[in-house]
């Protein structure tokens, strides 16, 4: 076994290498987890998975979000409350790595997270909390199916990785961030706050990332294109800036000419984000391409009577069918310029009566509307401002 500070600095000259290699705002998390396991691996064939979850300190939810392993039925789309595992709360608190020689003796209990590591025969972990300053934002997980195989050596190698791996998270982060301050400030988002208010888009991004998460496990969409779809879903209508206030603000039906200027808002977000991104991320990118779908593609239909292509439904892109039903469920819900709220029984029933047109998809629709409860406490935590 070579010494600690030689594994460490091993691991620092060949991140380095790999990291200045690659353009890193131009590849997914996802691509960027697996290349950094393989190198990991090519040291220290036994760590068989890595995987980052994310943590949201408003809900105190754990999410999963991306990860390396060779498990074809790898855990996503799965939330947990952060007070419901009080073994990693305890290390978030702390600030401190956690090294397990075998979790199925240190983690008996029967939650969907250590059940499935059990039964896929993981047995030691090594676990650091990442934090962006002062917040906790992630935990990262390095995982084997030998026991007793995190000596503090290698745990040492691991964590300059694990510093690589956070700044690689939280630079994705920021980019993402970045894009949407951006889009607010540069076009001006809070001109077109009478229309859509922020507890709208709050509404519609909650709404957007339910319904990818319950079809996750049947259209194989992986936890960070469901954030992805949670992150962007409020640019959604973000070319609205470019739609005159007389139009935009009418009260009443528009004419034919008012509607085809209405309409063009689709192409002026096309030309927004397109813009914005183009810098940021490569052709074909994860992020630029869920962001593009949904503004480009959020008001066709699935009958072919949406606008601006015309396009039916299975030429539809999803991440723009969950956004529709999103967006049509929440204006149907709420107060608009134009129309007072409608009751739960209204709006189900136009939701139906949209799915008999073939206008909506109707996986996206059931998806949205399996958990009422939930829709509610969305609604009600996420209130129009009186």
């Amino acid at each position: 076994m070579v010494k600690s500070h030689d594994d460490a600095e091993l691991a620092r000259s060949i991140s380095g290498q790999h990291l200045m290699a690659d353009e890193l705002p131009k590849r997914s998390l996802a691509e960027q987890l697996a290349n950094i396991h393989t190198l990991i691996r090519s040291r220290y064939d036994f760590i068989d998975r890595v995987a980052l979850a994310l943590y949201d300190a408003p809900s105190d939810m754990l999410k999963t979000f991306v990860s390396s392993c060779d498990e074809p039925d790898i855990l996503r789309a799965y939330e947990v409350a952060l007070a419901q595992v009080p073994s990693l709360q305890e290390i978030a608190r702390l600030r401190r790595n956690r090294l397990v020689d075998d979790a199925t003796s240190a983690f008996p209990g029967q939650a969907v997270h250590t059940a499935w590591l059990r039964e896929h025969g993981y047995r030691a972990s090594y676990t650091a909390p990442i934090y962006e300053g002062q917040r906790l934002v992630a935990f990262l997980f390095y995982d084997s199916r030998q026991a007793a195989v995190f000596t503090p050596p290698i745990a040492a190698f691991l964590d300059t990785f694990s510093d690589i791996i956070c700044e690689l998270f939280l630079l994705q982060r920021h980019i993402v961030d970045g894009i949407i301050a951006t889009v607010q400030v540069a076009v001006g988002l809070a001109k077109v706050r009478d229309l859509e208010t922020g507890a709208h888009l709050e509404r519609m991004a909650r709404y957007s990332r339910s319904m990818a998460r319950t079809l996750a496990p049947q259209l194989g969409l992986s936890d960070e294109f469901i954030e992805c779809v949670f992150l962007f879903a409020p640019l959604h209508d973000i070319g609205k800036v470019g739609i005159p206030d007389q139009i935009l603000l009418k009260p009443g039906p528009l004419d034919a000419d008012e509607w085809t200027v209405m309409k063009s808002h689709v192409d002026i977000g096309v030309r927004i984000i397109d813009n914005i991104a183009h810098e940021l991320f490569r052709q074909g990118h994860l992020a630029a391409q869920v962001m593009r779908n949904i503004v480009s593609g959020h008001h066709e239909r699935g009958d072919g009577s949406g606008y601006p292509l015309g396009l039916h439904l299975q030429d539809i892109p999803i991440e723009a069918r969950i956004v529709a039903v999103a967006d049509v469920f929440d204006a149907l819900s709420h107060r608009r310029v134009y129309k007072s709220a409608w009751t739960a029984e209204q709006v189900y029933a136009e939701m139906q009566r949209e799915l008999a047109r073939g206008r909506l998809d109707a996986d996206c629709v059931q998806a949205l509307l399996k958990d009422p409860e939930q829709l509610r406490l969305i609604s009600e935590r996420y209130s129009d401002p009186i």
